[in-house]
């Protein structure tokens, strides 16, 4: 059998077993990972270029992926830098994995993917979008990772109590938290996993008794709504697009309503928050209203073997292009509390982040250095939207959705029934072709990044405050 340093030193990778080279770089990436060094430098890189080449186009290739994203992580915690490129091409990586591999990979891969993927999202501040990813997970009991679904999804929760302002509403987060620990260590089969709760159990009941005596708070008595609106209001908890933080900690039992933030003691900025509240709520129904009333349509007189026209397409679209808006919006009202001095057409959500708003010159002072959290989540969700500078690719996700908010705005897109296979003299006229289900996806997608995006930056705005 062969050793760890016959792998590691073999100038032919391929007379091993793919389970061989595998286990070895595990094994590099561990020791790495204590002695901060790499045992054989240089080897590591090349035994996952290896294993990549060896497994392409086949089911366990993320697996090879995860390796990169691991070795990228040891790398980016050596070189102290939040922003390094190695943290930004393993936040790719993620996300474009689960972009391509969403349904054709097995659970255990896919499960192990999302669950990686998601610790990541919880240590650049993204705990909300570590709870979507976490969501993602296939149901397989004797499935490892997804045993660990409870426990990190109260990981996520651990996280997110530190931005939010009202003690009650941390108490909610650290309880919750505590009790999917709990959970999570009967879930769990092996001796490790089972003790690495008990210390997560240990921490939220410290961060609770920390908190001291809690006064509840007492919400306004609502009407009961109408059977309509309440389904509505249901849709909202379940697709995690309420602006409360009980959405993202108990959807189940929360106040079905919208708490958002709001600014007291400045006029403008306070109009400009509000405003922003109403935009996206409003954006809200529109995408309720598109994605679950009857079909509203002409009568089909435009309509193709595979194409069709409808209301309901059209107002799908106008809501994917104003939760794009919605961005840029959020980097103004930025612009404004941080007192940025940028002019206003030179504003945008991608680009405010930098020095002269320009991509290739350093961040600015009021993000590189700052201590809130919620306001590097707010960074980072930019990368997601609009795609990493310092990546040499782009997400599949971030590709899509920006060709198709391109098309929206400056083409046309056209929604069909279903796939079409690639067909060379038509090539021009399926790059404008998208189907209703996967339109439908997109949309909520981007709907749920600006609920989060505003989440986040309420938080922000709050932490700054403080």
């Amino acid at each position: 059998m062969a050793t760890l340093s016959d792998i590691a030193l073999a100038d032919d990778l391929g007379q091993f077993e793919i389970k061989e080279i595998y286990g070895a770089t595990h094994q590099l990436l561990q020791e790495m990972q204590q002695a901060k060094a790499e045992a054989f430098p240089g080897r590591i890189n090349a035994m996952i270029n290896h294993l990549k080449e060896r497994l392409q186009g086949k089911a366990a290739y993320p697996l090879a992926v995860l390796l990169e994203t691991s070795y990228l992580s040891i790398q980016h915690q050596l070189k102290k830098d939040w922003n390094s490129d190695l943290k930004q091409r393993q936040l790719y990586l993620y996300d474009n994995t689960i972009e391509t591999y969403r349904g054709r990979i097995p659970s255990n891969v896919w499960n192990q993917v999302c669950l990686n993927y998601a610790e990541t999202l919880v240590h650049t501040g993204r705990s909300i979008d570590a709870q979507a990813v976490l969501k993602e997970m296939v149901k397989d009991e004797n499935d490892p990772s997804y045993q660990r679904l409870n426990g990190e999804f109260g990981w996520t929760l651990i996280f997110y109590s530190t931005f939010l302002p009202v003690k009650a509403e941390r108490l909610g987060a650290l309880e919750k938290a505590l009790d999917l620990f709990k959970t999570a260590k009967t879930d769990i089969k092996d001796e490790k996993g089972q003790a690495l709760y008990d210390e997560r159990i240990k921490l939220a009941g410290n961060m609770i008794d920390q908190l001291g005596d809690v006064d509840p708070v007492k919400l306004a008595q609502q009407p009961e709504p109408a059977a309509d609106e309440q389904r509505y209001l249901n849709w909202c908890a379940e697709q995690q697009l309420f602006l409360n933080s009980g959405n993202d900690i108990e959807p189940d039992t929360m106040a079905k309503r919208d708490l958002p933030l709001r600014i007291q003691n400045n006029a403008f900025l306070g109009n400009f928050l509000d405003s922003l509240t109403h935009e996206f709520t409003a954006m809200r129904r529109s995408l309720y209203l598109a994605t679950n009333s009857e079909e509203v349509a002409d009568d089909h007189k435009m309509d193709g073997d595979n194409t069709r026209y409808t209301k309901r397409h059209e107002d799908l679209k106008q809501v994917y292009r104003q939760a794009y808006s919605l961005f840029d919006k959020m980097a103004l009202l930025l612009n404004q509390t941080m007192q940025l001095g940028v002019e206003e057409p030179r504003v945008n959500f991608q680009r405010i982040w930098f020095e002269d708003e320009d991509l290739k010159k350093p961040l600015k002072p009021f993000v590189q250095n700052t201590k809130n959290d919620a306001l590097k989540a707010l960074y980072w969700q930019s990368k997601e939207v609009y795609g990493y500078e310092k990546s040499d690719e782009q997400s599949l996700f971030v590709k899509k959705a920006l060709h198709i908010r391109n098309r929206i705005d400056n083409s046309y897109l056209q929604v069909v029934e279903k796939a079409e296979p690639f067909e060379k003299d038509n090539a021009r006229a399926q790059s404008h072709h998208i189907t209703e289900a996967e339109l439908e996806r997109m949309t909520l997608a981007m709907s749920q990044k600006a609920r989060n995006g505003l989440m986040y930056l309420q938080f922000a705005l709050a932490i700054g405050k403080k």
